[in-house]
């Protein structure tokens, strides 16, 4: 059997193998759809892998009531119970998480190797959707409803919303964004996007009072539970070195996918003081970082080295994400992975339950 690690690496050396198909304009739907298929049996196959994951198997049993889920999650756990077979609730959340993303970032129209690495690689995205699993699939839903929605395609971006807050009501809130997106595809000045941060970090007070005073996710602020500053700086420092580039290089700078990057790092600055629990309002807008990258990468006329530069860094950034797992102080929730089918709970259920 493979060690932990190996289950990783394997996964990265196919990917580094399939991705120059998506790179070649001739082979790249081919491209993308090998690598989503790769991440989507990768996720659907996992066992002992994500933060809350044991949480959701247990939703798929009978030992949870399932009377506090959104609808849609409720759902496929009842489903998964009716066919006695848990990990079918975690194939088919990752179909969705893997086809809506991918079908995103492949309508941005972006080189789609680098969409793809990044997408594998970056903190927050594809290795947090194995524990955040509810709140992940919205967020791929509302990937592709702004994908829809910069092509001009409201009704489906609005369906594309609603079915995302069924599977997670925080994207209720991002609604409005159906109405104001036209204020999205603006560039702003430099010193508003570069002034809106700290005023954000010390605005995260005056934000907890008001969503505890209206009673919204105020259980979030008093379960503080620490936690997320080094992604943060990840994330801000893509901001700022953006906004740098943008101001004394002349980037040629996208509005839509920035401003939805910063609308993202700065819910992040509001409220990182606060724990990554609360600070989680972020991570809808966060993987826009993608898009941002793929922006500065193409403003070289040599993109060799940017290319490698970054394809040195996402892998870092991977194994880091397995790093930072390991070192948890409630548990290592990725570096256990094993296929399910290989687990001893498979092998138990496979022999009638004699072990």
């Amino acid at each position: 059997m493979l060690t932990v690690s190996g289950y990783y690496v394997g996964f990265m050396a196919l990917l580094v193998a399939i991705l120059p198909l998506a790179a070649n304009e001739r082979t790249r739907m081919v491209g993308a759809w090998l690598v989503g298929g790769l991440c989507l049996a990768f996720m659907a196959l996992r066992y002992d892998a994500g933060y809350d994951y044991f949480s959701y198997r247990q939703m798929a049993t009978w030992q949870v009531d399932l009377s506090f889920l959104e609808p849609a999650p409720a759902a496929l756990a009842r489903m998964a119970r009716a066919w006695g077979e848990p990990q079918l609730f975690f194939i088919i959340t990752a179909i969705l998480y893997v086809s809506c993303f991918v079908s995103a970032l492949v309508m941005s129209r972006r080189n789609l190797a680098w969409c793809l690495l990044f997408f594998v690689c970056l903190p927050l995205i594809y290795l947090s959707a194995f524990g955040f699993v509810k709140q992940h699939v919205a967020i791929a839903l509302f990937m592709l409803a702004m994908a829809c929605l910069e092509r001009g395609m409201r009704l489906p971006a609005l369906v594309l919303m609603l079915v995302g807050t069924s599977f997670h009501y925080t994207l209720a809130l991002y609604l409005p964004l159906l109405v104001i997106y036209p204020l999205l595809r603006r560039a702003y000045p430099f010193w508003l996007y570069l002034g809106l941060l700290p005023l954000c970090f010390v605005a995260g007070p005056l934000a907890k009072s008001i969503l505890s005073a209206l009673g919204l996710y105020a259980h979030y602020f008093e379960d503080f539970s620490g936690g997320g500053e080094k992604l943060y700086v990840i994330y801000l420092l893509i901001c700022l070195g953006t906004l740098v580039l943008w101001k004394h290089f002349r980037l040629s700078l996208d509005p839509w996918a920035f401003n939805l990057m910063f609308i993202g790092v700065a819910l992040y600055t509001l409220f990182i003081t606060y724990g990554e629990h609360v600070a989680r309002a972020s991570y809808y807008f966060l993987p826009f970082a993608i898009f941002v990258i793929c922006d500065v990468i193409e403003h070289f006329r040599d993109k060799l080295l940017p290319s490698l530069i970054s394809g040195v860094l996402m892998m870092a950034l991977f194994f880091m994400s397995l790093k930072v797992a390991a070192g948890n102080q409630d548990h290592d929730f990725l570096n256990n992975y094993e296929f399910y089918f290989l687990s001893d709970e498979a092998l138990v259920v496979g022999n009638g339950g004699q072990s």
